[in-house]
């Protein structure tokens, strides 16, 4: 499945951006009287804008029957979030540690959708593949 829509998630990071610039503002805005904090709150908050300026980039997600492969390097995926429409879900690649999460909607992809959710909750790899993680 290629993925390269992430309206949800934009949307998600938006409103939480949004809401850490707010409160960044409001608290600068009580600090008014010593402004180089005040400055250096607002300064911080733009950070928070980065996820809705810069969207993920896309990637492509495939069960092959033995592992997840994301851009054809093999790892699990478990679901973090599900939303029905929208999935948050984490991918740990095989032998390497750090984890890539990706967001995932049925907008843009209502043909895979159902087959996606269903391979995301019932797939798993052979037990002796992942048994060093235990």
């Amino acid at each position: 499945m290629a993925v390269s829509r992430f309206g949800v998630w934009r949307g998600l990071c938006l409103t939480v951006s949004l809401a850490a610039a707010s409160a960044a503002v409001a608290w600068a805005w009580s600090l008014r009287d010593t402004l180089p904090l005040a400055i250096s709150a607002l300064l911080l908050a733009g950070p928070a804008l980065w996820p809705v300026v810069r969207p993920p980039r896309p990637f492509h997600l495939r069960w092959d029957t033995q592992a997840w492969l994301l851009d054809a390097a093999p790892g699990r995926v478990s679901v973090a979030l599900d939303a029905g429409a929208w999935m948050l879900l984490r991918f740990a690649p095989e032998g390497r540690w750090g984890a890539r999460w990706l967001p995932v909607q049925r907008r843009g992809h209502e043909a895979a959708w159902h087959a996606l959710r269903c391979t995301v909750y019932s797939a798993r790899p052979p037990a002796e593949r992942f048994a060093a993680d235990l």
